[in-house]
This record gives C-alpha cells, structure tokens and sequence, in this order.
C-alpha cells in the first residue's frame, strides 16, 4: 500500500496528521501521532442448535367446541354484564363481545381468566395425533398420460 502523505510504497501505520486519520509510512509519521492498530471486532459466533423436540408436543389442549356460547352462558348465570366481566379480566367490552360472537380467539392467558371468574372449563385435553405414512410410488410421465386419457 502506498503512504498517504509521500507516496512511497511500504508498511503503513495508522497516524494522526494534522487532526486527520491516515495511513503513512514509518518516515511520514514523525508528522503526526501514531494510533494504536485498531483490532478487528468479532462478533461471536451463534450456536445453532437444531430443533431436537416437536414443538406441537406440549399443545395438548384446545378450546372446547361453541366456547363464545359457553362463555356467554356462564356470564349471564353469574348475572354479569360484558362490562363487568371485561373489568374483572382486563379486556374491553368490544373484545368480549367479539369473543362471545367468537369473531375473536382469546389468547391462553384470557381464557384462564375467564375459566377463573366465570368458574367453567374452557380446555379440553386433547391426545397425541399420529399420521400414518404411506409409502406412495412416485407419478412417471406415462402415468400421467394414462390418467389424463381417463378424464376423456
């Protein structure tokens, strides 16, 4: 590399020369004052980590089917209006009517308010579910051909 100041083809340092930053040889920077080498920033290294678990095995629970309905039910048994019910759980009117209309799935946290206040069960367990493999032949052109000769 070639100094900044003279020109000349040597190993250059890093100077400060007149308030500026610059690369110059070891002649040149008795001009200016000599800057530590910068050391270059590593950034470490992320682990990848391969998935070594399904996450849908811990989903074993989903809400039980007409939930809006239920919970409806449950509210007007208590006597409570959608107010009431939205104060004590911390969600608005609008949001509970949406949940009641099941417009709008409440999150898991509100429907564990919900299932407290209104004292009724919203979850039900659910099992594992398997998925059979098939062992399918892979489709060939003449295959096609053959299926396609059918449909006339």
């Amino acid at each position: 590399m070639k100094c900044e100041i003279c020109g000349k083809e040597a190993k250059l340092r890093r100077a400060l020369v007149e308030g500026v930053e610059m690369m110059v040889c070891y002649e040149c920077s008795k001009y200016g004052i000599i800057l530590p080498d910068k050391k270059p920033v590593t950034k470490p290294k992320r682990k990848i980590v391969p998935y070594s678990r399904d996450v849908f095995e811990e989903m074993n629970k989903e809400l039980v089917p007409d939930w809006g309905k239920k919970i409806k039910m449950a509210r007007e048994a208590k006597g409570m209006t959608r107010e009431e019910l939205g104060a004590k759980i911390g969600e608005k009117t609008t949001t509970i009517a949406k949940i009641e209309n099941e417009e709008l799935r409440p999150t898991d946290e509100t429907v564990k308010k919900i299932e407290k206040v209104l004292e009724i069960k919203l979850f039900q367990e659910i099992g594992g579910v398997h998925l059979k493999k098939k062992s399918i032949k892979p489709l060939t052109i003449g295959d096609l051909i053959k299926n396609d000769r059918k449909s006339y």
